[in-house]
């Protein structure tokens, strides 16, 4: 059977009205600089003379006795932040930059303790994955891949006492000056240092634990004994006893054929840790505690003036504010504050877009599009623009415009890629074919699969957020408690986020075939975006994709409070019954 994919589809030509529309202003490859500014830090601490460059330029600057600096770059430049002994950290400045506040990490050094002999290495050494008698050079951990090197101890699962209770005892006497108490834990005496009473944490295949985890002997891979502050320092001070890493063998098995994205067939086992993002505790501004004490519209209204005076620059206040009114079914009011949004930031795209975001979770539908419109205005050569703005035509039943912008972008690309935005827009367009393509002027046709049931699936889930600075890691758990990740930092997806800048998109799409018995959660860890604002993060449900009984629903989450596991969505078969 053909399935419908981006390469089975004809190109087809935009009519000129429309080419007139998207390119009316064109700001976002304005080539005037811009003043970035921000802080270079380290687990916490500032870097002095830490080196932001301009990439390709002799523009160079370095940060003062806090980590501060300010630089002048332009649109699509490349600052890429340096400190001897780090990470390079490269980040593409965007239209609307002006505050980024980068972290370093120490670098992975291969030759922190190296031993001179009188045998040379030959290439064969270096082209190999695994060191002399299979050990591995590196090892994959919860901050990124570390060298299993310098004074590092490296253990084989095989080598381990089998008979032991637990595996904390079966490491015993594996390092030195490594003691194991009644309760478990690990201490690790290090050199000539003084005694630490600090137990060690474990990072198992990524997760992390303060307590002593239960973990059949058996399944172990390898074990990884960290002691130096070197290679501890990433795990900031609640390393200071030292980390125990272990690889399972089924997370081995999983790194080694690279399809645990694809798959759910990993021995990894969901811990519980994350807290329902409604119950995690965030500061309540002081303008939104006199708000919920009034339940008088009139008085509400003079109130948000007031405290307007004071946060008109705060793009956080207008959502608030607004989401409060809608709260309290004072829809004009809360468009009211809407409307000053968009007057104070109409050439902000990422302000825009919380702005649109909004509109969208209240079910305005055409207010929203009004908005997607101004943004396409500002960003016309990004990818997201095409698909917003088409997706909000249909959401007003516009079909024929939201596939005339569909296509607006298609006739940009070479092909699509499908993945990222590309399979966003391309899963898009194939519904608007199939559900409206007599209300639609189409010409050219996708190669549909003859069974539509292999275009059905229980949930389609849209994740957008409003900048492309933001970090996070999305956890999807399956009914059967086995854990996938989709990771969005720098230190881990650095190439993923510069395909996101340079294509213009900040989204990402999963299915789910079939939803089963049982619940399945979706949870989320946020790291910042570099500013001192918080992250708007929309998600799109959709229940039934491409069956008759579609239906789908608009959430937004403002993501304030960082490196906690949240749970944001739990999604079941009874959300398909209605």
């Amino acid at each position: 059977m053909n399935k419908s994919t981006p390469e089975n589809f004809t190109k087809f030509i935009v009519p000129l009205f429309l080419v007139l529309f998207l390119f009316v202003s064109n700001r976002l490859f304005s080539q005037s600089d811009r003043e970035v500014k921000g802080y270079v830090t380290s687990l916490g601490n500032p870097l002095n003379n830490a080196q932001v460059a301009v990439k390709g330029t002799d523009n160079v600057i370095a940060t003062d006795s806090k980590g501060f600096y300010t630089i002048n770059v332009k649109p699509r430049q490349v600052l890429q932040f340096s400190y001897i002994g780090f990470e390079t950290v490269e980040i593409i400045v965007e239209d609307v930059t002006s505050m980024l506040n980068v972290k370093l990490l120490p670098e992975v050094n291969d030759l922190e303790e190296v031993t001179v002999t009188g045998k040379s290495k030959v290439q064969k050494d270096f082209e190999e994955e695994n060191g002399p008698n299979g050990r591995p050079r590196k090892m994959p951990t919860a901050m990124g891949y570390i060298s299993t090197g310098g004074s590092s101890t490296y253990v084989k699962g095989e080598s381990l006492n089998q008979a032991a209770v637990d595996l904390a005892r079966a490491i015993d006497g594996r390092a030195a000056g490594m003691e194991v108490n009644n309760e478990g834990e690990i201490f690790i005496r290090a050199g000539n240092s003084i005694n630490n009473d600090v137990p060690a944490i474990w990072d198992i295949d990524g997760m992390i634990y303060t307590e002593p985890p239960f973990i059949d002997i058996a399944n172990v891979q390898d074990v990884l004994i960290l002691k130096s502050l070197s290679q501890t320092s990433r795990y900031g001070n609640i390393a200071s006893g030292g980390v125990i890493v272990v690889r399972t063998k089924g997370a081995y098995f999983a790194q080694r054929k690279q399809e645990v994205a694809a798959t759910y067939g990993n021995k990894k086992v969901y811990s519980g840790d994350a807290l329902d993002i409604s119950k995690v505790i965030t500061p309540i501004p002081n303008y939104l505690k006199d708000l919920e004490e009034i339940n008088d519209s009139e008085k509400a209204n003079t109130l948000y003036r007031e405290y307007l005076k004071a946060n008109s620059n705060d793009p956080e206040f207008y959502a608030d504010v607004a989401n409060y009114f809608f709260d309290l079914g004072e829809s004009t009011s809360a468009i009211t504050v809407l409307s000053d949004m968009e007057t104070k930031f109409e050439t902000n795209a990422e302000v825009l877009k919380i702005l649109a975001y909004t509109l969208e979770e209240h079910k305005k539908k055409e207010e929203a599009l009004s908005v997607y419109k101004k943004i396409f205005r500002l960003r016309p050569k990004y990818a997201q623009s095409y698909r917003d703005i088409g997706n909000a035509f249909s959401e007003v039943e516009n079909y024929q415009k939201a596939w005339l912008m569909y296509m607006g972008y298609m006739n940009t690309q070479d092909g699509l890629t499908g993945s990222g935005v590309d399979a966003v827009i391309y899963r898009e367009m194939e519904a608007l074919y199939l559900k409206h393509k007599n209300q639609i002027d189409v010409d050219a046709k996708f190669a549909l699969p003859d069974d539509k049931s292999e275009l059905t699936y229980d949930v389609r889930l849209v994740f957008e957020w409003n900048t492309s600075e933001a970090e996070f890691e999305i956890e999807f758990v399956n009914p059967q408690n086995q854990p996938f990740s989709f990771n969005h930092t720098l230190e881990q997806n650095a190439e993923r986020i510069k395909n996101e800048k340079l294509k213009g998109y900040t989204s990402e799409e999963f299915l789910i075939d079939d939803l089963g018995a049982g619940d399945w959660l979706v949870n989320i860890k946020y790291f910042g975006n570099k500013q001192f604002q918080p992250t708007f993060l929309k998600v799109t449900s959709y229940y039934n994709w491409q069956q008759p009984n579609q239906k789908h629903t608009v959430e937004v989450f403002k993501l304030t409070r960082q490196n906690i596991k949240m749970q944001l969505l739990k999604l079941n078969s009874s959300a398909l019954k209605f």
